[in-house]
């Protein structure tokens, strides 16, 4: 698929004045937003509104700053066809007509960093499937792959796993686990020997950006123009998130390097709403990534500071990230031969980071309306576990996908049943519970209100999680603020959400398509042509 790139509340007649708490640490009454006129004013999607960039007073005097209204910039408001165009810019949604145990999935991506660090691929790939435990029944299953890659210090490392990240893992998969019969099928696998393949093909991939490249590099200094398209993807880094499904088993594999979070939305036999965190955050904070670093260099202490590893990167895993990974000796070479650049602070006996996935394994059961939400940590920074399929089940009652339930206090306290976020009940396991939390107001469990207005499901992820419990003016503002200032307030956000299907494939054999078919209704952003399937 190509690549995703795809206010104030007024108050008084003479001045309006709203304060929205915004800081690297979480959301404070620090900020304010004014305008001249209890009406503003409007040219080319603009409403001539003020933000004040000043962080805090006490952020401004750390900065050299007086902490006075001097120290202050002001940046205009979008208004509302403004922010909807900017948030709608890069949705994209597809009905999956194959019969396959896939409905639909949507996709969003809003950027902070400029150009965004954030990436993302999606395919499917029709295999002729032999399974000996049914009698060697024939089976021409669908391979579902989608990721999210989570860039940062730069858009390269991201960019390179769009590229190709997929390919190899659908050929270490091909070479590996799935074996080819006499009759040109593939035989179905042991789990874990999948498992095998997706982390032989994630560290395959790392080690060409990250060693093979350089190899290269250094073999042939003189070709100037091939020393920044292979340098880059080592240097940058980037999280990454894979989830894999089998038409077949209906099993889903999900990858997980870094921090970037998949989550499973399902009804259980009480008919209440679940989540189910399918992947737990690998991060400094992490104590079992903690305990990995610390038993990996024994005589480190500090390997890990201030939750960062060697106290500057976070995530512990990552793609890239040489600078964690090379020899000293290396280093210096690198950056005497090409540019000049210190050495990290404490660095002993690299590698301290690892592109290796930690890989899950989850049954998907359609008939419980499963539906699967991957998003970079941006999303994951607004809104809690629970939050995010509270808000996918509002919009799938409002698109009719399933019903609305009520209930008797609905009718006792005249309110209607969809006015606040249904009870999520959270069946994670025990690791993740020492996943990051929300930083904004509201936090962990939060039912507060939201906004129901976007066809595509990803976009409403995004416009809620910028709303802090349903404020549009929150949203005109995040979304208004200027790259680079806008990332001391938030992330990029890449946000994809799958919608299994128990679609019976006899019935489906004679209707579908067998493709992919753009939801224009969700895809507002617009997509020039239309995209195939790839098969």
């Amino acid at each position: 698929m190509r690549r995703g790139i795809n206010i104030a509340v007024i108050g008084g007649l003479l001045m309006a004045t709203s304060y929205l708490s915004i800081t690297r640490n979480g959301l404070h009454a620090d900020s304010s937003i004014t305008s001249s006129s209890p009406f503003g004013r409007k040219e080319a999607g603009i409403e001539k509104k003020d933000f004040s960039t000043a962080a805090s007073t006490t952020d401004s005097v750390k900065n050299g700053g007086t902490g006075s209204q001097k120290d202050k910039q002001s940046i205009p408001i979008f208004n509302d066809e403004e922010v909807n165009r900017r948030l709608r810019r890069f949705e994209e949604s597809y009905f999956v007509d194959r019969g396959k145990g896939v409905s639909r999935y949507d996709i969003c991506q809003l950027p902070s960093n400029n150009p965004i660090e954030d990436d993302r691929s999606e395919k499917v790939v029709e295999v002729p499937i032999q399974d000996k435990d049914h009698n060697n029944e024939r089976d021409d299953s669908d391979w579902y792959f989608w990721s999210v890659f989570d860039g940062h210090a730069g858009w390269t490392t991201s960019a390179k796993l769009r590229d190709e990240l997929v390919d190899t893992v659908v050929s270490e998969m091909a070479t590996s686990a799935y074996k080819v019969t006499d009759d040109n099928m593939r035989m179905v696998p042991t789990s874990d020997s999948i498992d095998r393949a997706i982390k032989a093909g994630f560290l395959k991939l790392d080690n060409e950006i990250v060693t093979e490249n350089i190899q290269k590099l250094l073999d042939h200094p003189e070709n100037k123009n091939a020393a920044a398209e292979l340098l880059m993807p080592a240097l940058c880094g980037s999280c990454a998130l894979m989830s894999f499904y089998d038409s077949h088993t209906k099993r889903l594999k999900v990858a997980v390097t870094g921090d970037s979070r998949a989550l499973l939305g399902s009804l259980n036999d009480n008919d209440e709403w679940t989540v189910n965190s399918l992947s737990v955050d690998q991060t400094g904070s992490s104590p079992v990534e903690v305990a990995r670093l610390l038993s990996e260099h024994p005589n480190e202490p500090n390997v890990i500071r201030n939750g960062r590893i060697l106290g500057s990167l976070e995530p512990s895993r990552a793609f890239g990230d040489a600078r964690y990974k090379w020899s000293r000796d290396l280093q210096l070479k690198i950056y005497n031969k090409f540019f000049g650049r210190q050495l990290p602070a404490n660095l002993k006996t690299p590698p301290y980071v690892t592109a290796e996935p930690v890989v899950s394994t989850h049954d998907i059961n359609p008939w419980r309306h499963d539906f699967l939400v991957m998003a970079s940590d941006g999303l994951y920074e607004m809104l809690s576990n629970e939050e995010i399929v509270g808000l996918v089940v509002r919009w799938m009652e409002k698109q009719k996908i399933i019903k609305p339930k009520t209930s008797i206090f609905d009718s006792i306290f005249s309110r209607s049943s969809d006015s606040r976020l249904p009870k999520v009940i959270d069946v994670s396991d025990s690791s993740s519970k020492s996943q990051k939390q929300p930083f904004r107001k509201g936090g962990k469990g939060s039912t507060g209100k939201y906004i129901l207005e976007d066809e595509n499901v990803a976009t409403h992820l995004i416009r809620n999680a910028l709303s802090n419990g349903g404020n549009a003016e929150n949203v005109n503002l995040l979304v208004s603020i200027p790259s680079p200032l806008s990332r001391r307030y938030r992330d990029d956000l890449t946000v994809t959400v799958v919608f299994f299907s128990d679609e019976d494939k006899k019935a489906a054999a004679e209707s579908r398509t067998g493709g992919l078919e753009i939801n224009r209704a969700a895809t507002q952003g617009g997509l020039d042509k239309d995209v195939k399937a790839k098969l």
